[in-house]
């Protein structure tokens, strides 16, 4: 356990690392590419990354069946699954490489008309490095399962934070420098394949492990996708979900639209990453709980446990974002923008309820139950998608935010919700009890501050003026969560993070 409170701390800093590097670097990303190459930049990247989809899950997967065989002391069948499953990515490597490049004969068919010849250009050469990447994230995935399934949750995350700072400042470089798109395509390309064989390094040199491929068995396979076809369709939902709007827009308005709703979903993008970073750790932890058939009750209190604290991380800033996004917007990437915004805003508050509770679907994948509750909300996705090409047409991006919307709160909300009651046995009452318990008293508090301060204007609408209002709201509602809506398990939390802070520790030893 100790290994995940460290990790899920290592996992915050880098994440709130990524955010500030992302909300730093993407004004000059924007003001060294212009809104229009901004938007084929990400319309590039939605269209390739569809082809990821052909990971078919197999990341969980090798999670799920490598710590499975691991608590079952079953080295045998650990091995026989590595070697079998590392084939098998090896034949996807090849599927994606085949079917992306059919998709680059296909460019002209669809965008010829609508992109200058030096657009086109542009986006080919970033087409051909992305469908790179996408092969170097794919089996980088199968490396990062094994090194996962072992918990060492510490390596990977540390190696993610050191990519995160020495992209920014390449990327910085390389747009200094007169750079464009292309460049940064190019840098990714490069730091991903360094990923990839740090992991491979890491897992020969300290785990020790040895890809027998000799190993080979034929019945894994089964096994293996009649496990993964439901992760797959999983992530064909959030790529619908996420990334269907650039396409749609890409189709049926502008480049500028696209990278007006780019700027929305960010925000929703950094809103998921501050959620998932605890639930994405348990997935061995509820593979354990399901060898040792754990209670329903131990079902209901992981999912509150890690719930709560998710919620203590998120609601910071969706109330700071619902108060003083907009001028946030404006001071960061300028007039022009003011949409993304609603479109953020129109997603964000029904995406919270599924945001807290997403180890549950960590739940479901341990126990091999995930299937219908997947199909459920992949056709929920589709329906947005459907929706979103009607809505789009008159609302823009702002449209496939409310379609994008409907979908989570019929899926992931109330379908989900009903499937966690109905599979894991989840008391829907005492869930909700032990969730609002102390919220129910500072979300008004929350709120409330959040609206105050907004009401306040020092010196005008300025970076200073945004950076007093934040950080009073960040250190006023964190004191009201911390006295009132924590329990003692999370008080103590707080207490063993704030002690691993060199500065904290060596104040406290002075005070001692």
């Amino acid at each position: 356990m100790s290994q995940i409170k460290t990790a899920s701390l290592v996992s915050y800093v880098t994440i709130i690392t990524n955010i500030l590097v992302g909300l730093m670097l993407t004004p000059f990303i924007l003001k060294s590419l212009g809104k229009s190459e901004y938007g084929l930049y990400m319309l590039v990247g939605s269209i390739i990354s569809y082809l990821a989809l052909f990971d078919f899950g197999f990341n969980k997967t090798t999670i799920r069946f490598v710590s499975k065989y691991r608590h079952e002391g079953n080295k045998e069948k650990e091995e026989v699954f590595i070697a079998t499953n590392l084939r098998v990515y090896f034949v996807i490597a090849i599927v994606i490489v085949l079917f992306g490049l059919a998709g680059f004969t296909s460019i002209d068919y669809f965008f010829l008309e609508k992109f200058t010849d030096q657009e086109l250009y542009s986006f080919k050469v970033m087409y051909l490095f992305m469908l790179l990447n996408v092969v170097w994230v794919i089996v980088s995935g199968s490396f990062l399962g094994i090194i996962i399934a072992y918990e060492r949750f510490i390596f990977p995350k540390a190696l993610n934070y050191l990519r995160i700072l020495l992209r920014a400042v390449t990327i910085f470089i390389v747009l200094s420098s007169g750079g464009k798109a292309i460049g940064i395509v190019l840098v990714d390309t490069i730091f991903n394949l360094a990923v990839l064989l740090t992991y491979f390094i890491f897992i020969r040199s300290k785990l020790k492990i040895r890809f027998k491929l000799s190993k080979f068995n034929k019945g894994f396979i089964k096994k293996i996708f009649s496990y993964s076809i439901w992760i797959f369709l999983g992530a064909l939902m959030d790529q619908l979900y996420w990334r269907s709007g650039h396409t749609i827009l890409g189709i049926k308005s502008t480049t500028e639209q696209i990278a007006v709703y780019a700027i929305g979903l960010l925000f929703i993008s950094y809103y998921m990453t501050l959620s998932s970073a605890i639930s994405g750790l348990f997935l061995p932890q509820a593979t354990r709980m399901y060898v040792n058939k754990a209670t329903r009750k131990e079902l209901a209190d992981l999912m509150i446990k890690v719930g709560r604290i998710q919620w203590f991380v998120i609601s910071l800033m969706l109330f700071g974002f619902l108060f003083f996004g907009q001028q946030f917007l404006l001071l960061w990437v300028g007039d022009g923008y003011q949409d993304s915004w609603m479109i953020a805003v129109i997603i964000m508050i029904p995406l919270t309820i599924p945001s807290i509770q997403n180890v549950g679907n960590s739940l479901t994948e341990a126990y091999n139950i995930h299937a219908r509750k997947i199909q459920v909300n992949a056709a929920f996705a589709v329906i947005s998608v459907i929706l979103g090409v009607y809505l789009a047409g008159n609302y823009g991006g702002i449209g496939i935010a409310v379609a994008c919307s409907i979908s989570i709160i019929l899926g992931q909300i109330v379908f989900n919700n009903y499937y966690f009651k109905s599979k894991l046995g989840m008391d829907l009452i005492y869930y909700i009890k032990k969730m609002l318990s102390g919220n129910i008293i500072t979300i008004p508090i929350l709120i409330g501050l959040a609206y105050v301060l907004n009401m306040i204007s020092w010196n005008g609408s300025n970076w200073y003026n945004l950076g007093l209002k934040v950080v009073l709201f960040i250190i006023l509602s964190s004191i009201a969560v911390y006295a009132i809506a924590m329990n003692n398990y999370e008080r103590n939390l707080v207490k063993e993070i704030l002690a691993k802070i060199p500065g904290i520790k060596s104040l406290k030893k002075k005070t001692e």
